[in-house]
């Protein structure tokens, strides 16, 4: 039996509540902005997904259950699910049932939605208003539990400026570990040169950079329940974007300027990786210099070299390949309470999926990794 204690850290969780929850937390003006969050969710297959386009698949409760309402709806307002309610000693209960340690706390469908509508719908004031409410909301839920809770903040896509401005803001509230961006730092899905300004705020604050699902997104939408069962399929691991942002990045040269940027990369696995690697090499020889792109490295140099730290969650693959990968460069999550949960049996799972794997290397992906890189080991 192992000395090293089995601990497992989730670097992605959501806080899947109804928009209400920010009510004390958004000027009430704001308020209408609730309502027109998505609250329903549809039942394709096994696999729940807001609205009846499917493009937000947010399964909630374990999907276990799932068949008991097959084909059904859901009503997140008012039917009582893992995840998609109550408050931090709930959150915290369903962690434990779960075997979860410690959890990086994201926004869920309906808080990021209203976040998102009211970019749309507001002027830049009333927009931020919206997004610092959503951050001190999870200030509060996080620091109630400050073993068990990682709080991620959301960033502004009104500029570099409103984007370094917020992190300096949520830095310093208590129970914030990390900040996850929607977009590039300067509000668009191409980085540009201004980037650097925020990523250096950002290592000097010491405040990790935590990329969820990516920010530019190849996805279109789904129209029917064969499309979203492709986009699970098919998708639902890789093409969430994840992979496309870690090019966009690695081909501005960032890594080149700022050689100690990292970002953990959320919902693209790393099974892919040895593959990518490879045509990364093979198209930048060819299509560089007309794209004026002109690295220290080859591509495939900064995706094992510490810049990234991969998330998986059922990737087997990227277990095998831990050697090539590098293990120091893995992490894990749970996804609870999304369709790549197996709530309340996650811990099972992620101990299956390293089972292979020394103890060593087992307490790295599964904790020690990600640890070090929110901050609660040095």
């Amino acid at each position: 039996m192992s000395a090293i204690p089995v601990r497992l850290l989730s670097c992605d969780t959501h806080l899947e509540h109804w928009g209400t929850v920010l009510k004390d937390y958004v000027p009430q003006k704001h308020h209408d902005l609730f309502e027109q969050a998505p609250y329903k969710i549809r039942i394709h297959g096994f696999t729940p997904c807001y609205g009846d386009d499917g493009v937000n698949v947010a399964a909630i409760g374990g999907y276990r259950d799932y068949w008991k309402i097959r084909k059904g709806t859901i009503d997140i307002r008012k039917d009582r699910i893992p995840g998609a309610y109550g408050g931090p000693d709930e959150y915290a209960e369903w962690m434990k049932v779960d075997g979860i340690t410690a959890a990086v706390l994201l926004p869920g469908g309906p808080t990021g939605s209203v976040i998102g509508m009211a970019r749309g719908a507001l002027d830049r004031a009333g927009y931020l208003e919206v997004l610092q409410g959503y951050n001190n909301f999870a200030s509060d839920f996080s620091k109630a539990h400050p073993d068990m809770f990682l709080g991620a903040a959301c960033i502004p896509t009104t500029g570099v400026e409103d984007a370094i401005a917020e992190m300096r803001r949520v830095r310093k509230l208590p129970g914030i570990r990390t900040i996850a961006p929607a977009t590039f730092p300067n509000g668009t899905p191409s980085p540009k040169p201004e980037d650097d300004r925020f990523y250096r705020e950002a290592m000097d604050l010491a405040m990790p950079i935590t990329m969820h699902g990516g920010w530019s997104s190849p996805i279109g939408g789904c129209k029917n329940d064969q499309d979203v069962a492709a986009w699970i399929i098919g998708h639902i691991e890789v093409v969430t974007g994840g992979p496309y942002t870690a090019t966009q990045l690695i081909l501005s040269g960032v890594f080149d300027r700022l050689p100690k940027l990292r970002f953990i990369v959320l919902e693209a696995g790393a099974g892919w990786l040895p593959f990518s690697m490879d045509v990364m090499d093979h198209f930048y020889d060819r299509q560089r210099h007309w794209a004026g792109i002109d690295l220290k490295n080859p591509p495939s140099w900064y995706c094992t070299s510490g810049n990234f730290l991969w998330n998986i969650i059922a990737d087997r693959h990227a277990v095998k390949m831990r050697d090539f990968i590098g293990v120091d460069n893995l992490s894990w999550a749970s996804d609870f309470p999304h369709g790549n949960s197996e709530f309340p049996e996650d811990r099972a799972r992620a101990l299956k999926l390293v089972a292979d794997c020394t103890a060593e290397e087992r307490n790295k992906i599964l904790w020690s990794n990600a640890a070090k890189f929110y901050g609660l080991e040095s």
